[in-house]
This record gives structure tokens, C-alpha cells and sequence, in this order.
């Protein structure tokens, strides 16, 4: 076997350079492969680097760096970083090997303790260059800068890095120095985050969430920047939802009276607040402590007292539970909401869902009918507003929604009708008068903009509710959206905002679960109301799902 950097170990061999690619034998190995290799006492682990490798040794075994040499079978990358050669291919120098390639298992910036010998201390040192395919391009897996910022190649063996041990774990309660230089009771909520501004890989030890709610990190795991606390975190359990409190901010704030809309008691493990409070003044804010700055309220008589009380709604039918989606006449399940890949036919009347629609085409070709009534679909723009208007004279909710779209956006093509948002705010309406879920959202959306009418508030507000309680969930979205948002007499309602989302968000509207989820992370919920959520939507999901319309939707890119 030869040594590192061409130098023989070996015996002489008789494969001379010379030799054509046509009379050379057959190789058990490939390039890459894994083997075993005699370049030391014991056969050790490698990975073949070269087929056929022309070393600088010729045939006495004499080295001449420069000049040509043996041509030899195979060079090998040794796992300690060593190119060894084999002088001949049989299983006196290299056997076959299940073993995988060194993997790379920590990216550049990861903090890393490593050695290069069994017998080494391990040092730490920063990965400033981690090669996946250090195999195919020949260069070593990782670069490393070390405690003296020198860099150095490290080749393996894999047992030989990890990554580097720290003080504190997930959850430790700490104290953290601040720019004044004073300690600050915390909780550690993250190990190795990304932050560019403390180091130049981007990697630091901790993030820690101080008592008071702000987040901060640690860039280095020693005492000077974080050491242990023995101050405990804030008791959770000692309030629950619901309960009268008083809180402040810091010791020398006023008190200042509230309810605890909710309570968190992993909310060291979630890193979200401890509390999310409606204080009597109508304002949610978060309370992360301290402890000392939190204690039960003997005043129980407020307008905010009990989160029964903020429950209530001007209309509590606008709860209730919204009906069901209709079905597709031809599959029989339920249509998707917001009619997403959805059809509504002029010539029957029917809304035809997306599944259909392609399983249809597939059927009939180039062949464009109606799925329902197969009535021809080749029509002229004219033709199909004629269609249309007939159906509209018959109080057809859906396609008067669908004309008004066409005024809306004007389609003046082939005949077509230039945009009049006048006429289509009139067909908008008319069609949420005649129980449109869409229409009712597109005439709360004119009203508020004074889009081919006057702008009128109430009125906005009164078509959202109503294609709320139809079960239009963008109207739900909405109108969670405007309770989060407040408005210039009242403040945010958090609780109306959340009755809202749940219902959308069970209904599988990714807007509305994309703000439960949020809600959840921020801690203004609890994990079984976000459980319940999830199951809601999924079941939903899975009851209008069909392999014709997942089809669909990859085909025409709907959500």
C-alpha cells in the first residue's frame, strides 16, 4: 500500500506506466466506493478517489517528485486525511467496506469540539466551510477556525468532531449581563440561534428570554455574558383564566387591574408570554413578570371581571354554528370554500368542482361540454352573457355573483362588456340578497370603499356578518381582522378576534389558521384550543378531498 502523498509503503509493483486503458483489467471497485485499506498495521476505513492513479514512484520504490511512476489501481482518501495508494487490486490491500462516507453533520458557523488523534485533547473551534461533496472534489470536509483563530482542515474520522457542549440547556433559568452591567433573571429559549450581529459565522450560544419580555443573546458561554440563577421563574398555576389581577411592569409602576385572558404554563418551553391580560381599560397586552410584579385583585366587580363577560357579542347568532358547504352534483362532496377551483355553468346552473372538471376533460378530450348536462362549452362571450342574464332573471344566486364579476373586471374581449362598477355592485347585491356567500363579501368590500355606491360603514359591517353566518370565511377572516384591529373609539377585542378565526380556521381557511397559529406561539391561547383547531381543519380538509381534485389542483396551481 502506498503512503501519504505518493509515497510507497509497499512493495514494488508490476502495473507500469504505459499501459493502455484497453488491456487494463477490471476494477471491483468505482470511484467513491467505500473500502478497507492495509496502509497501516491494521486494514483501516477509506473511500476511493482515483481509478488507475499515476504516482511518482518508480519501479525500485524510489520517489521522484515530478517524474512519471507506477500507474496503480486506486488511490484512497483515508478517513484520518491520508492519500494512500493500492499497488495491485486484491484483498491484501484493499476489501470491500459497508461503511457510509464521512457525513456532514454540522454547517458552517456550527460551534464544534474536535481532535485529530485518539490521544488528543478536544479542542473548540468554529466551522468556517463544510464540503458535501469533499468525495468528488478531493478537499477536506470541514475547515475549521480554532480558539486562536487559525484555521485547519479537518478530514475525520467522524468520531473525532461534535458539537460543542454547553453549560445550560433548554429552559435553565439564568441570569444575563446586560450593557449596564447588571444581571437579569431569564430563561434560556434557544441554543446556537443565528445572529449576525455578535459573531461573524453567525452563531452564538444562547438566546435567552429575560423575566421582562425581552429576548437578548448570549455570545459567549461564560459568566461574564450568563451564569446561573437560582431566582425562579414566574409560579403560572397560581393564576388562571379568568382570575382578577393587579400588574405592573416594574416596581415602581402603579398597579394596574385586569383579567387573565390566558395562562401558559410551559411557557418556557413554547417562549411565549406567562400571561395575556385584558386589563379594565380595554387593552390586551402580554405579562412576562416578574413574579413580584403580579398578584390577585380583590376587585371583582369591573366591567372586564370573568372571561364569560368577554365573551359576549351584539349578536350571539353570529356563532351559531354555519351551515354546510353544498355539494357537487356529480362527486357529492362538499364544494370547497371560496370557490377555489370551482365552476359555475350558465347553461344548467350548476357549480361543478375542479375534480370533475378534470375528470370530465380526461374523458372527453378536446371535447368541451358541461360535466352535468354536457350542453356545448365552445359558445361566443355574447352567447355566454346571454347564458348568464337568463340565469339571472331566474334568481340564480351564483351566476348573477359570477355576471357582476364580469362587469367588475372588465372583460371588453370578443363582444364582451366594458367594466362598470356601478352595474356590478348592483348584480353584488342583488346576489347576497339571493344568499351568495362571495357577494356578500364583494358588497361589504364596496360599501367600505364607496366602489360603485356610497360609503356606508354599517352597512359593510352587515353583509360581512351575514356572510359569516352563511358560512363565507373570508367574511369570518374579516371580520376577526377588524375586531384585532380596534378602531379609533374602542380597542382591540383579542377574544371576538380569536371566536372569529376559530370558525374560518376550522373550515380550513389558511389565513385564519396561519393567525391561530400565531396566536398559539405568541401564547394567547392554549395548546388544546390550537389542537382543536387543527383537527377541525383537517377533518374539513379530508372530507372534500378526492384524488380527482388533488389532481386538479396541481394542474391548475389552486390552494
Amino acid at each position: 500500500m502506498g503512503g501519504r502523498n505518493g509515497h510507497k509503503k509497499g512493495g514494488k509493483s508490476k502495473k507500469k506506466r504505459g499501459n493502455k486503458s484497453g488491456s487494463r483489467p477490471r476494477l471491483r471497485f468505482k470511484y467513491g466506493d467505500r473500502v478497507l485499506c492495509s496502509a497501516y498495521d491494521d486494514f483501516e476505513l477509506g473511500t476511493v478517489v482515483r481509478l488507475w492513479y499515476d504516482t511518482e514512484i518508480d519501479e525500485d520504490g524510489v520517489f521522484q517528485l515530478g517524474k512519471p511512476g507506477l500507474v496503480v489501481p486506486y488511490q484512497i482518501l483515508m478517513d484520518d486525511g491520508n492519500l494512500v495508494f493500492a499497488p495491485e487490486d486484491h484483498d491484501g490491500y484493499i476489501r470491500q467496506s459497508d461503511a457510509p462516507p464521512m457525513p456532514i453533520e454540522h454547517p458552517a458557523g456550527s460551534i464544534v469540539e474536535y481532535k485529530r488523534g485518539k490521544m488528543d485533547d478536544w479542542r473548540l473551534g468554529t466551522v468556517i466551510a463544510a464540503c458535501a461533496d469533499w468525495v468528488d472534489r478531493g478537499t477536506a470536509p470541514y475547515t475549521i477556525n480554532d480558539d486562536d483563530e487559525k484555521s485547519c482542515e479537518f478530514w475525520g474520522p467522524t468520531h473525532f468532531i461534535r458539537r460543542a457542549k454547553l453549560r445550560f440547556k433548554i429552559g435553565d433559568r439564568i441570569e444575563g449581563m446586560m450593557n449596564s452591567g447588571d444581571y437579569v433573571p431569564g430563561t434560556v429559549a434557544k441554543l446556537w440561534p443565528k445572529n449576525d450581529f455578535f459573531a461573524e459565522d453567525g452563531i452564538v450560544p444562547y438566546e435567552v428570554m429575560l423575566d421582562g419580555g425581552k429576548l437578548r443573546f448570549a455570545p459567549w458561554d461564560d459568566d461574564e455574558f450568563i451564569r446561573a440563577s437560582d431566582i425562579p421563574p414566574i409560579p403560572v398555576t397560581s393564576f388562571g383564566r379568568g382570575d382578577r389581577v393587579e400588574c405592573k411592569e416594574d416596581i415602581a409602576d402603579e398597579w394596574r387591574t385586569g383579567t387573565v385572558f390566558q395562562s401558559n404554563e410551559d411557557w418556557a418551553e413554547r417562549v411565549c408570554a406567562p400571561f395575556f391580560i385584558k386589563f379594565d381599560d380595554g387593552k390586551y397586552e402580554f405579562f412576562w413578570g416578574p413574579s413580584n410584579c403580579i398578584r390577585a385583585s380583590e376587585n371583582v366587580n369591573s366591567i372586564a371581571a370573568g372571561v364569560e363577560e368577554l365573551d359576549l357579542s351584539d349578536d350571539d347568532s353570529l356563532f351559531d354554528t354555519p351551515p354546510p358547504m353544498p355539494d357537487c352534483p356529480i362527486c357529492f362532496l362538499p364544494l370547497p370554500h371560496e370557490g377555489n377551483g370551482c365552476s359555475n355553468k350558465p347553461c344548467c346552473g350548476k357549480t361543478i368542482c375542479g375534480g370533475c372538471e378534470q375528470a370530465h376533460l380526461n374523458t372527453m378530450g378536446l371535447e368541451k361540454t358541461c360535466p352535468f348536462c354536457r350542453a356545448p362549452e365552445t359558445r361566443t362571450v355574447e352567447e355566454t352573457m346571454a347564458l348568464m342574464r337568463k340565469r339571472v332573471e331566474l334568481n340564480d344566486a351564483e351566476l348573477t355573483f359570477c355576471l357582476g364579476c364580469h362587469y367588475d373586471i372588465d372583460i371588453n374581449v370578443n363582444g364582451g362588456f366594458p367594466k362598470d362598477s356601478k352595474k356590478a355592485f348592483e348584480l353584488y347585491l342583488r346576489a347576497a340578497d339571493l344568499g351568495s356567500l362571495r357577494a356578500c363579501t364583494n358588497v361589504s368590500g364596496a360599501y367600505q370603499k364607496g366602489v360603485g355606491t356610497e360609503i356606508d360603514i354599517d352597512k359593510s359591517k352587515f353583509y360581512l356578518e351575514k356572510g359569516a353566518k352563511l358560512g363565507q370565511v373570508k367574511a369570518r377572516h374579516k371580520l376577526g381582522w377588524l375586531a384585532s384591529e380596534g378602531s379609533t373609539e374602542a380597542e382591540a377585542d383579542w377574544e371576538l378576534a380569536f371566536r372569529h378565526w376559530k370558525i374560518s380556521a376550522r373550515a380550513a381557511y389558511q389565513p385564519s389558521l396561519s393567525n391561530i397559529a400565531e396566536g398559539y406561539k405568541k401564547g394567547m391561547l392554549s395548546k388544546e384550543e390550537y389542537t382543536e383547531v387543527l383537527r377541525a381543519s383537517q377533518k374539513t380538509k379530508n372530507e372534500a378531498w378526492s384524488k380527482d381534485r388533488e389532481m386538479a389542483a396541481r394542474i391548475e396551481g389552486w390552494n
